[in-house]
């Protein structure tokens, strides 16, 4: 299975197929934090409400709509379809690990500077959930310029910074 690009990586996406380089680079660490984002959606609900759009009884679908499903094309139907079974699958415990350790480095960032790791956990959770960055950008306020820009100097530093501490890539 070929890996999908998210929506918010402007070009840069490492796949499976792809060797891992020596040493971390910001497009490894973007990846790593929306894998990780992917990996926290995954995991089943302990407690608490359950999810948005599960509590209605499920109803017939209606001639209209299935035509209008009929009319997409078939790469997009089985995206979605992919999608929708990708969250029943649960993470492995290697996946869980890589999901700590990456969340781990949103912790540090935070340290270092606040905003640059509200706007990288920001971005890597809408890119995970395949959601649109303008509209992030709309709903906070952002210019998508600076948005942009911050995400890069964020995914940067976390790059020197884990090439600095020697962790091996992943």
């Amino acid at each position: 299975m070929e890996d999908a690009k998210p929506e918010g990586f402007e070009g840069f996406y490492i796949s499976q197929a792809e060797p891992l380089s020596l040493r971390w680079t910001p497009e490894h660490v973007g990846e790593r934090l929306v894998k990780a984002f992917r990996t926290l959606d995954r995991l089943p609900r302990v407690r608490g409400p359950r999810e948005p759009g599960g509590h209605w009884v499920r109803h017939a679908i209606e001639w209209a709509d299935q035509l209008a499903q009929a009319e997409l094309p078939e790469d997009e139907r089985r995206e979605r379809a992919e999608r929708q079974n990708e969250r029943l699958l649960r993470p492995t415990g290697a996946e869980i690990k890589d999901m700590d350790v990456a969340l781990e480095w949103l912790r540090d960032l935070r340290d270092a500077d606040p905003g640059m790791a509200l706007v990288a956990s920001l971005w890597a959770l809408r890119a995970a959930r395949h959601r649109s960055m303008n509209a992030l950008c709309k709903e906070r306020h952002w210019a998508p310029h600076t948005f942009y820009r911050k995400r890069a100097k964020a995914l940067e530093h976390l790059a020197a910074l884990l090439n600095g501490r020697g962790v091996p890539v992943f």
